[in-house]
Parts: C-alpha cells; structure tokens; sequence
C-alpha cells in the first residue's frame, strides 16, 4: 500500500511536483494569455497569484487583486505552451491552468477550495485538467478521511477491507491523471510527469507514452524529464554498476560508495523527517549486526534539508554504518542521479558494484540476505 507517499500526493496535488513550468519570455513577440476569474468568499484586495517553476526556482508571472465582486484578471507575454499555478495564500489547494499564446481562459471557484470547486472553460485543454484535479483532489480528501481508521492489526477481515477501499481511491486519483496522460494534448506529459513517475506500476504505460511525447511535444520540459528518467532508470537497472556516490559524512569528510567495494552493499535512500525511513532503521541495525561480520556492510544517503536534523536522527537511532548527506541544493543531487522519487529506497550491490536488486525490505530484505550470506 502507498502509506508513505500520502503526503507527497497531498503536495503534488496543491504545488506543482515537477517544478518544471516553461518560463515566458517577457516581452516575446507570441501572443498574450488573459485570465478572466472570479473567486467567491474572497475579500476586496484579495491577492491571486500566477506562477511558474523551473529548475525547482518558484517565480511570479503576474498577480492582481479581486475587487469587491472577487473578481480579477491577470494578463501578460507568452512565447510557449506550458502548466502554470493560480494561487492565493487564503487556499490550500492550488489550480493548475494550462496556458498557450493566445489563450483566454475564465475561471470560476470558491477562494478556498480552488481545486475542489473550478469551473475552468476556454480551452479543451483547461476543461480536462481541471476535470481531473476535482476528481483527484475529491479522493485525496477520502484518502485523508481514512487514515485514521488504518487498523493496527495485519491480515485480518477489517485490515483487507482498509486496503482495498484504499487501493480504490489511489485508482481514483491515478486514473484522473492517466486520462490526461491519453490525451491529445500538451498537459498530457504535465500529468504523466507530476501524477504518475513516482510509482512503478506506471513505468509500462509511461514508457510507451513518452515515445509519443517525444513525437508530439519534443521541446515540453515535461517530455524531457520523462527522456531522462528513462536514461537514468537504464544506467540502475539490475545487473548495471552502481554510479558511484562520494558525499560528505557527519564529520564532513568525503565517504565513497565504491570504498566498499568487496562486500555486498545495501544503499538505503532515507530521511530523518520520513516515518517509514525511521521506523525500518531498527530493523537494518538487526540486519547490519547479524551480517556484517560475513561482508555486508550499509550506506546510507540522506536527502534531508538540513544537516542538523539527519545528525540528531542517526545518533537518536543508534546508525553506526556509513552515513552520507545529499546536498537537496546540489547541482545533480544524487537521488536525481538514482531516480529516487520515494522515500525509502533501497538498492542492493553485489561485491563488484553491481546492482542485484531493488526496493527490497522487511522480510524480503532478511531472506535474500540470508541466501546471499549463509
């Protein structure tokens, strides 16, 4: 069950988790986009945000106030089709808006709600993805409901039942997106990107969706983000070398994955801040003690965002193996690297560096183990 990635999902579905909107030129020589909206609930002077990502930098496109009737209009230079947010700081939900020269969209929502209550034309393409964010954002609200009803026993009648209303709403939400992925236009990469590169069960369907984005939208930072997903998840498949990691230790020395070269190697991609990460850590210290001595040996990379909280959390859980911290600020952080788009992820090196096997945990971590090192 997808547990861990509730809050990524969460994220996703109000921030843009791609962060990579096509920047406007200012000044271009394409036509202008216009957005005629009007908020309800929203006070005289309400500020309405509009916004674009790239190379993870946030940056205002334009912003205006509603009047009095919560209405406001923002307007200015586009040179390229792209996905922007609308945004104000009076919602949690922000309303993804897909905008081309030319485009004249109008937009219509509660001030607080503006995912939930959109009414978005102009567009087929602005109809669709605001279609599919009512739907995503309606099962992320069931998703939320049910959280606190997990059972805490495992395998019985009402745990089942759990898991299964569970996995129906994530098919909810992954449908929504997949339906935009299909279609004929240039959100389709946008959606296939934010909504559905995370999780593995996607990976048949995107393969062969970026081979037709690649034929229809070439130039979408989307496209190009699915062609270097595909080049990294190459270079990681099993049976590949391990790209090397020399990242700085807790005592800011450089550790190198290939120092340990001879052993078997498990590279566990974690996070003081990940639940998941800190409850299996006890779990590897097991692990770690019972199969060091006859060559396994741990490394461990923190994609914290700061260096003092992954220090606190190794010296509250008692992580003697190797320790490293990958910079998020980095040029080419090494999850990137990696492909890591969750957290924990774990990769399993024979004693050449050879990747052997993935995402093993728990009881498949302790059994492959086992027949590796009896």
């Amino acid at each position: 069950m997808h547990y861990s990635v509730v809050g990524a999902l969460l994220l996703s579905a109000t921030v843009s988790s791609a962060a990579l909107g096509q920047r406007p030129a200012a000044g271009g020589k394409g036509q202008g986009y216009q957005i005629v909206g009007r908020l309800g609930q929203a006070p005289a002077g309400t500020k309405v945000y509009l916004r674009f990502e790239a190379d993870a930098q946030r940056r205002a496109l334009d912003s205006a106030a509603t009047d009095a009737a919560g209405r406001f209009r923002l307007q200015g230079p586009l040179t390229a089709p792209g996905v922007y947010e609308l945004y104000s700081k009076l919602s949690r939900e922000n309303l993804y808006l897909p905008l081309a020269p030319g485009s004249r969209l109008q937009v219509r929502a509660e001030v607080k709600q503006l995912q939930t209550t959109a009414a978005v034309s102009g567009s087929p393409e602005a109809e669709a993805l605001a279609h599919m964010q009512r739907q995503q954002r309606q099962a992320l609200n069931r998703i939320e409901a049910l959280m606190p009803r997990r059972p805490a026993e495992t395998d019985t009648a009402a745990t089942r039942a759990f898991e299964r209303q569970w996995a129906a709403e994530f098919r909810v939400f992954h449908g929504a997106a997949q339906h935009v992925a299909r279609g004929p236009h240039h959100t389709a990469p946008f959606a296939a990107v934010s909504f559905l590169s995370s999780f593995d069960e996607y990976k048949p369907f995107l393969d062969s969706a970026t081979t037709r984005y690649a034929r229809q939208w070439p130039a979408s930072p989307y496209t190009q983000r699915l062609l270097r997903d595909q080049a990294v998840a190459r270079a990681t498949a099993v049976g590949q070398l391990a790209p090397d990691i020399s990242l700085p230790a807790p005592d800011g020395k450089p550790a190198a994955l290939s120092s340990l070269r001879g052993k078997y190697v498990l590279v566990d991609f974690w996070a003081s801040w990940c639940g998941p990460c800190r409850r299996e850590n006890p779990e590897l210290l097991k692990l770690y003690t019972a199969y060091r001595a006859k060559g396994l040996e741990l490394y461990s990379v923190a994609t914290d965002d700061k260096p003092e909280a992954w220090r606190k959390a190794i010296a509250t859980d008692g992580l003697t193996w190797t320790q490293v911290f990958d910079d998020p600020a980095a040029a080419q952080p090494t999850k990137e690297t990696y492909g890591i788009r969750a957290l924990p992820t774990t990769i399993l090196l024979d004693p050449q560096g050879r990747i052997i096997a993935k995402n093993l945990r728990g009881e498949a971590l302790a059994a492959k183990l086992a027949e590796l090192l009896p």
